[in-house]
């Protein structure tokens, strides 16, 4: 592979892009989960069918998410899904039949890097797309000389085993000039944690403000020695504009050995579901693991700090990190870490087991609360949080954690949470092996500002690897529903008002076990799963 970098082209903006119904990443930039321009309401289940299923190579495992679009010039919806063995596809939405399909360099091996959750690991991340320009952005992993592995562990850890972010014209998948880019180098915050693509993995689904396109990498099973990286990269340029390490000097002093494990941990995973944006003010939440040291917060004997004075270590913390939309600069801005973190590093309970949500602005806020995040833990923990104000350390009563509400678990949160902000405002999640539940919004009595009590759940219990994802029909109260992409009940969905302290489950196509830390993807009045290999299209009539 030629790294070519053709820098300074301007990309063509584009005037017809994209429809209303299309969906170009995962969910939404907020990572609200409230999606209601897809054209689906609980009376048009009734009509949905199994419309296509399709199969793909033999040990091709569907890690990142499809994503929904209509290229400009055309009234054709595709699907576009990356693979495991670093092939990207694009899919007519009505038929099922491959339109394009490009192969980039092997993917890397699984066994180069003592985990083996998939075969390869190629493409993991779900991307995102520009809809100015038809430019599809997402990151691949294979060998520097191109050929499939094994090429050994110790290569992987080396410049052997390379990280690439690509950017692809859609629908006809050419490679976009200046790209792809090569992710390696020192951390901007740290010149002496460097990325090495061998020992780092890119799992959660991407972000995009301004020129930016905004990535986070986590390890690979916690193996070997990595610290939690957010990466910007220039959509313009294709240029790598910066890399800020989670754990850093001098809380997390340098780990030369690469193969001990002690690089600092923190990474960025949040079981694939996307980087969080609010995209009017450049900043974008997060969500990090567990750490190998209890850093510059010293623990449990540690002493309260706020959360806008940046620290060193960022281990299982929820981070707000500001994104210059010009430059792709990255700013530490806020911090939130809980109390225990140091007892929950020793639990292997860490906090990047889910993502950030960001709540609507209008619905959700009160009290001087202008804006909530929520994010659950292994531990089986919910924290609702003031995104403008997220809590530091320690900041609390009697040095407790400084947060709007805390909702407590027995189970572990391996997904995110959806949110509904019509008839009153809720918010679902669920625990592994747990009912999923709907929690609605009940302010504060004496603050005003948000809070949510139990308002119902499922009659069954579902597997959840998967985060809640909420449709209506163009916004009308009445026509909510909550779906999951469920690991043990396939595709489902509910009511989204609970009656009777009861989330009222709809009936749709059967589809089977579906992917883990997988949401269902949604077009025109259709939604779209994955299992193993395959790639399975559920829905009725485009309206």
């Amino acid at each position: 592979m030629k790294l070519l970098h053709f820098l300074g082209l301007a990309l063509p903006v584009l005037v017809n892009a994209y429809e209303s119904t299309d969906e170009p990443q995962s969910a939404d930039p907020p990572q609200s989960g409230y999606l209601p321009n897809h054209n689906i309401a609980p009376s048009l289940l009734t009509s949905y069918t199994k419309k296509w299923n399709a199969k793909f190579n033999n040990k091709e495992d569907l890690f990142s998410m499809p994503v929904v679009y209509t290229p400009s010039g055309s009234t054709t919806e595709v699907v576009i899904i990356g693979s495991i063995q670093n092939i990207v596809r694009v899919i007519n939405s009505s038929t099922g039949a491959i339109i394009a399909s490009k192969t980039l360099d092997a993917a890397y091996l699984s066994s180069d890097s003592n985990c083996n959750d998939g075969a390869t690991v190629g493409i993991t991340g779900t991307p995102v797309i520009d809809n100015t320009t038809d430019i599809m952005y997402f990151f691949a992993k294979g060998y520097f000389n191109g050929l499939p592995g094994p090429q050994g562990v110790s290569n992987g850890l080396t410049a052997q085993s390379p990280t690439f972010a690509w950017a692809l014209h859609l629908p006809d998948l050419a490679v976009v000039p200046g790209f792809p880019t090569l992710i390696q180098g020192p951390a901007s915050n740290d010149a002496t944690k460097y990325f090495i693509g061998g020992e780092i993995l890119q799992r959660p689904g991407l972000a995009m403000i301004g020129d930016s396109i905004i990535a986070g990498f986590g390890g690979h099973c916690d193996s070997m020695n990595y610290t939690g990286v957010l990466v910007t990269v220039s959509k313009s340029t294709g240029a790598l504009t910066d890399m800020y390490a989670m754990m850093a000097s001098p809380g997390s002093p340098e780990a030369p050995n690469l193969l001990t494990g002690k690089g600092g941990k923190a990474g960025i995973w949040q079981s694939g579901m996307a980087i969080a944006a609010d995209v009017p003010n450049n900043r974008v939440f997060f969500a990090t693991g567990n750490s190998d040291t209890n850093g510059d917060l010293g623990g449990l004997t540690g002493t309260p700090h706020p959360g806008k004075v940046p620290i060193s270590t960022l281990g299982q913390a929820i981070v707000n990190m500001g994104v210059d939309p010009v430059t792709g600069k990255l700013t530490q801005q806020d911090f939130f870490v809980p109390v225990g973190y140091a007892k929950l590093n020793g639990g292997d309970k860490d906090f990047s087991s889910s993502g950030v949500t960001l709540l609507d602005p209008v619905t959700f806020s009160g009290g001087g609360t202008n804006r909530v995040a929520v994010a659950g833990s292994k531990v089986g923990t919910i924290y609702v949080l003031d995104a403008d104000n997220l809590g530091g350390y320690m900041n609390g009563p009697g040095k407790t954690d400084a947060l709007l509400q805390e909702i407590v678990f027995k189970g572990s949160f391996y997904s995110g949470v959806g949110s509904y902000p019509l008839e009153g405002g809720y918010i679902y999640f669920c625990t592994t092996g747990a009912p999923l539940q709907a929690w609605k919004l009940q302010p504060n009595a004496t603050t005003g500002k948000p809070a949510f009590v139990f308002a119902g759940q499922s009659a069954a219990s579902v597997g959840c690897h998967g985060t809640p994802t909420v449709t209506s029909q163009n916004g009308t109260p009445g026509t909510g529903i909550v779906w999951l992409s469920d690991s043990s009940k396939g595709l489902i969905a509910f009511n989204a008002v609970p009656t009777g302290n009861v989330l009222t489950q709809l009936t749709v196509p059967g589809s089977g076990g579906l992917t883990k830390f997988h949401r269902p993807v949604f077009g025109n009045n259709k939604a779209y799963v994955t299992t193993s290999n395959h790639l399975i299209a559920i829905g009725g009539t485009p309206q």
